[in-house]
């Protein structure tokens, strides 16, 4: 399914004893995702996966499915990006599927709301908003917004079918228009944060609407928790790459489809480990067009990166390239290894994750093994990986901002 190749392109910059250095202060690894441990609810699959809450969430997306035209997703960050990542790496490229997912609360862009409601004004809309705290900006303007629209189109009381909203079970201002209204609500636990929800509600709904395998998504998650040693090995690598001067990783896929997962990826480690002077860049390129941008600079510039490829093996279609007698999947492969190959001759140290396909079972391991093993990296740099201060002092500075406006 898929292959850990930690070895091939880092082999001569690992030091077998500093490896076993930090192997040793992970014995008791599991430790760090004991439910009694704060923020640790995203490793508990069964529960996230419950029959009970599945199927309220499989009979939701049919409704949803069923009476729209359009689903608007409103959120930001680790409300959107892990959903997001997914749909794009499974989906077709060109699909005219219904209903059309579009995402909103992800920037502060006049353009694109004007452009968008324009688009929408006329279908028929069902909404998600998603927000843990419920007093995120950007999620905010944008339900404000959008709930003007609804309110134009629908009734009230057609309105309780058409606007679905994930936060918090009990606080926050979403919670809030959830009681007084009777809006359908799904609950992100309080023991899971953000950038660690794709397997909440937050990201299982939009999932099944986008016709994703949910069981199948499971037992992918399952199967990154049953065994822990490449996580633990990538984590360490990781550790090692920074005490030898590697402070940027850079995430390369040959499959533009995994773009948005590259994008959660460098949420989740970004925000979880860059803090206190620590933490490495996590940065993404997309090859082979940025071979044509970056190229120059990655193999012959400074030495401050190491790049995590995802290789996916094998395409779904066929399509032969006769001047080359090869697949173009092939020629992607070839290009892949020889683009490695050249930037370990350049000093520029590469792991490689083999993937045999895309598709449900193997796009929830990835997302598993990352949460766990950046949770591992976390505990290496001796950080917590569930907080963000250094995110929140941006938002005071704009409420004060928005306050002086104001006043």
């Amino acid at each position: 399914m898929i292959e850990f190749d930690f070895a091939t392109y880092t082999n001569q910059f690992i030091n077998p004893d500093e490896f076993n250095r930090y192997n040793s202060q992970l014995i008791d690894v599991k430790q760090l995702f004991d439910p009694s441990r704060d923020m640790t609810g995203w490793y508990d699959l069964a529960t996230l996966f419950a029959k009970d809450l599945i199927t309220d969430i499989i009979n939701t997306a049919n409704y949803i499915k069923n009476n729209c035209d359009v689903f608007l997703i409103i959120g930001i960050g680790g409300s959107y990006l892990g959903s997001r990542a997914i749909i794009e790496a499974l989906k077709p490229y060109f699909s005219d599927n219904q209903p059309n997912i579009y995402y909103l609360g992800t920037s502060l862009s006049s353009d694109y709301y004007h452009d968008l409601i324009n688009r929408i004004k006329d279908k028929q809309i069902i909404v998600n908003v998603i927000s843990k705290s419920g007093s995120t900006l950007e999620t905010n303007i944008a339900y404000s917004l959008i709930m003007d629209l609804m309110h134009q189109k629908y009734s009230n009381e057609e309105l309780k079918n058409r606007i679905i909203i994930t936060t918090d079970k009990e606080k926050g201002k979403l919670r809030q228009d959830v009681n007084q209204y009777s809006y359908k609500s799904f609950i992100i636990p309080n023991n899971i944060g953000g950038r660690y929800s794709v397997f909440t509600p937050a990201g299982l709904l939009p999932l099944a609407v986008a016709n994703i395998d949910l069981n199948k998504l499971y037992l992918g998650a399952q199967k990154a928790n049953a065994d822990l040693t490449n996580q633990i090995r990538y984590a360490i690598i990781r550790k090692i790459m920074f005490n030898n001067g590697k402070i940027v990783e850079a995430y390369v896929t040959y499959e533009p489809k995994l773009a948005f997962f590259l994008e959660w990826l460098k949420q989740l480690y970004g925000e979880s480990l860059g803090k206190e002077n620590k933490g490495i860049l996590p940065i993404s390129f997309i090859n082979t067009t940025d071979l044509h941008s970056l190229g120059q600079f990655i193999q012959e510039g400074n030495k401050i990166l190491f790049e995590t490829v995802f290789n996916i093996k094998n395409s779904h279609y066929n399509i032969h390239i006769d001047q080359y007698n090869k697949t173009l999947n092939e020629l992607n492969n070839i290009a892949t290894t020889a683009v490695s190959k050249a930037h370990q001759h350049g000093g520029v140290l590469n792991n490689v994750i083999n993937i045999e396909s895309l598709n449900e079972e193997t796009i929830g391991y990835l997302m598993q093994f990352f949460m766990i093993s950046c949770v591992i990296s976390a505990h290496l740099d001796n950080v917590n990986p569930f907080d963000q201060n250094g995110v929140e002092e941006y938002k005071k500075i704009i409420n004060s901002l928005l306050q002086g406006i104001n006043s």
